[in-house]
C-alpha cells in the first residue's frame, strides 16, 4: 500500500504533468494549422468522444451513463456545459491558428480571477478583502488594455469566461469529471460530424485519411489525457496546491508565444500582464493566510 507521502508525491507529479501538456498545447495546434479552426474543433470533439468511451468502458463507468440520461436536467445542464467547453476549445484553437498566444494565455491567467467573482455571485460565496483587491485590479487591467489598445481582448475575455461558468455549472452538478465530458461531447458530436460531411461534399474537407491521420487522432489524447492527469492529481493533493500549479500552463504557454512564435509583447500588453500577476499575488497571499487561520484552529 503506498505511504501517503508516496500519493502525495504522485499528486505533485499528475499535476505538473497536467499543466505542462496544457501549457504546450499550441505546439501541437501549429502542426495542424492546415485545417481550418472550425474543423479541427470537430475534428477534436470526435476523437475525444471515442477515447472517452474507451476509457469508460475498461473503467467499467457505463453504469454512471444510466443516471446521468435518466435524468432531463442533467442532459440538459450538460449540453450547455458542453456549449461551453466547445465555445472555450475553439477559441483557443482559432487564437493559436491566428497566432494571438499571448491573448489566450492571458485568458488562463485571469480564469481565477473569474471563478472567484462567479463563486461572489453565483454562490454566495464569501471573499475576503485581498480576494476584492485582486478582482478590482484584474477588471482595471482589462479598462486599460480597452483604453490603450482600443478594443476589446476578445479571446482572452472568452476563453476565461466560458470556462469559468463552464466550472461554475460543473460544479453544481454530481457528475463525474470523465462521465460528463463523455456526455457533453457526445452531445455536440453529431453536430461535429454533420459539418465534417458537408465540408466533405462541398470539397471543403482539409482532412484525408493519409500519413497524417495520426497526427489528427492525437486531438483525442491530447485533450483526453491532461484530464485524466488531472483528476488524478486531485484526488492525491490539496486543490490550493493544485492551484498554484495551475499558473504554470498559462505560463508556458506565453513564453512559447514571445520565444518561439515570436509573437510581439507591446508595452500596454505588458503592463496588463503586469497587473494580472500582481492581481495574482493577492490571490494567492490570501490562501497562505486562509490556511494559516485552519491550522491555528
Amino acid at each position: 500500500m503506498p505511504s501517503s507521502l508516496s500519493q502525495h508525491r504522485i499528486g505533485i507529479i499528475c499535476a505538473f504533468a497536467a499543466f505542462f501538456l496544457w501549457g504546450i498545447f499550441p505546439v501541437y495546434f501549429k502542426m495542424v494549422d492546415y485545417i481550418q479552426p472550425f474543423e479541427m474543433l470537430c475534428h477534436r470533439i470526435i476523437w475525444s468522444v471515442l477515447l472517452l468511451l474507451a476509457a469508460l468502458y475498461f473503467s467499467r463507468g457505463f453504469s454512471e451513463l444510466k443516471i446521468v440520461f435518466s435524468s432531463l436536467r442533467t442532459v440538459t445542464l450538460l449540453f450547455i456545459t458542453g456549449v461551453l467547453i466547445t465555445l472555450n476549445w475553439f477559441t483557443y484553437i482559432y487564437a493559436v491558428m491566428h497566432n494571438m498566444i499571448a491573448e489566450a494565455s492571458l485568458g488562463y491567467f485571469i480564469n481565477p480571477l473569474v471563478n472567484i467573482t462567479l463563486g461572489m455571485l453565483f454562490l454566495k460565496e464569501k471573499t475576503s478583502i485581498l480576494e476584492k483587491i485582486a478582482i478590482f485590479i484584474a477588471f482595471l487591467a482589462i479598462a486599460l488594455e480597452i483604453i490603450k489598445l482600443g478594443s476589446i481582448p476578445y479571446i482572452a475575455l472568452t476563453l476565461a469566461f466560458s470556462f469559468g461558468f463552464y466550472g461554475l455549472i460543473r460544479k453544481m452538478m454530481r457528475v463525474g469529471s470523465f462521465t460528463g465530458l463523455f456526455v457533453e461531447t457526445l452531445l455536440i458530436a453529431p453536430l461535429a460530424v454533420g459539418y465534417l460531411i458537408y465540408l466533405g461534399f462541398s470539397n471543403k474537407l482539409n482532412f484525408s485519411f493519409d500519413s497524417t491521420i495520426w497526427l489528427i487522432a492525437l486531438s483525442g489524447p491530447i485533450t483526453v489525457i491532461p484530464l485524466l492527469l488531472f483528476a488524478n492529481a486531485a484526488s492525491r493533493i490539496r486543490l490550493t496546491t493544485v492551484g498554484f500549479i495551475q499558473y504554470l500552463s498559462p505560463t508556458i504557454t506565453l513564453s512559447l508565444a514571445i520565444l518561439v512564435y515570436n509573437e510581439p509583447l507591446s508595452i500596454s500588453r505588458a503592463i496588463t500582464f503586469a497587473l494580472i500577476w500582481l492581481s495574482l499575488i493577492f490571490v494567492i497571499a490570501d490562501s497562505f493566510i486562509q490556511k494559516q487561520k485552519r491550522n491555528i484552529k
